[in-house]
């Protein structure tokens, strides 16, 4: 089979379908929608054709899709990516079979300028699964866009050595690129994060930088965002602030939902090449169909958040997976809400499930400009 037909059946036929729904629906224009088959048919390389992730298991539904899509809001302009697991071509996929197909992937980025891994190189093979208690092995983002792939990002397991071993290999990583003092600090300030890093990712951006991030992930313990504020002050009063305003916007209980119980939020440390001794932000991630179940839920608290057309646009997309959810679960499609704390202008990233993606496209396949953008409640 050709890259070119794999790239219109199995999962890279869902993702292409899901891309192009989210350019219809955010209005991205004919050439967003060309580029999508492209896109997917570079970053899924030769095994997009795959529909199951393993061997069919008799009596067991199959597992969801490997990838998922992220909106980033940013005043009234909104970035598209894609996030994955890469599988292997055949067969079940091991930690060992993502980090092979991902090394791969990532070189024909490199070939076609799309990934600068001069970083990636410095770590070697300090995350290649290592352990039967390696995760995940190695996954990949990127933004789709008119004119192509843009803003590559890979994620490596800090399990690859054992689930004892990933606070070590993290600060390893960190003093191999130069941010040694940053991890310093961070294990000054957030001890309690240091203590619990998840989920078990350490992620480099690959562009050519000084923008250029590396991050890792830790659980919020924290049960009110008073808490959450003391903790994220460590950066500066004006994060702790912003952290503190993002969980009583953004929960329906406000702060109360920290008490609750349930699936914990996330806090991003992230480190650039301006602040060698520091991190320079940081991102809280939300819950957000746990935190705001109901349709109107999150459309409330994103209509006074957002430019008035990219709100009208992510309100059409809630519509479509509202009429579209299971029944029982909820109508909110947004499975995390993440924010970056120390951004001049305020910026929202939302993530979606392909599920979600491919229910709406389903029921609303016509092209949106010229068909209803919902269905009457």
């Amino acid at each position: 089979m050709t890259p070119a037909a794999r790239a219109l059946s199995g999962y890279a036929e869902q993702a292409v379908g899901g891309l192009r729904h989210l350019g219809q629906v955010f209005e991205l224009g004919p050439a967003f929608d060309a580029s999508a088959e492209e896109t997917v048919s570079v970053l899924f390389g030769g095994w997009g054709h795959r529909s199951t992730r393993g061997p069919a298991e008799p009596g067991r539904p199959g597992a969801p899709a490997p990838f998922e899509y992220s909106l980033v809001l940013s005043g009234d302009r909104v970035d598209v990516r894609l996030f994955y697991r890469p599988l292997a071509e055949a067969g079940t996929t091991t930690a060992v079979a993502s980090w092979d197909a991902g090394r791969h992937t990532l070189a024909e980025l490199e070939r076609r300028g799309l990934a600068h891994l001069h970083r990636a190189r410095d770590l070697g093979d300090h995350f290649r699964p290592r352990s039967g208690q390696a995760s995940f092995g190695m996954c990949l983002a990127a933004s789709t866009t008119a004119q192509g792939i843009d803003r590559v990002k890979v994620y490596f397991d800090t399990f690859a050595a054992g689930t004892g071993q990933h606070q070590e290999l993290i600060g390893q990583a960190l003093h191999r690129l130069g941010h040694g003092p940053a991890w310093d600090w961070v294990r000054r300030h957030d001890p309690a994060g240091v203590a619990a890093l998840m989920p078990a990712v350490f992620a480099l951006d690959l562009q050519e930088s000084a923008d250029a991030r590396v991050k890792f992930y830790t659980t919020v313990h924290e049960r009110s965002a008073a808490e959450l504020a003391a903790r994220t002050s460590a950066l500066s009063d004006a994060a702790g602030r912003a952290a503190a305003d993002f969980v009583e916007h953004m929960a329906v209980d406000g702060s109360a939902a920290l008490a609750g119980a349930g699936l914990r939020p996330t806090l991003c440390w992230s480190m650039t090449s301006r602040r060698p001794d520091r991190p320079d932000d940081a991102t809280v991630y939300l819950p957000s169909n746990h935190y705001a179940p109901r349709r109107e839920d999150i459309t409330d608290r994103l209509r006074t958040a957002l430019a008035p057309g990219l709100f009208r646009q992510v309100e059409r997309l809630v519509a479509q997976c509202a009429e579209t959810a299971p029944a029982g679960g909820p109508e909110n499609p947004f499975h995390w809400v993440g924010t970056k704390l120390l951004r001049k202008e305020q910026t929202f990233t939302l993530y979606i499930s392909a599920a979600a993606v491919e229910a709406a496209r389903s029921a609303f396949p016509t092209p949106l400009a010229a068909a209803p953008h919902t269905r009457p409640r």
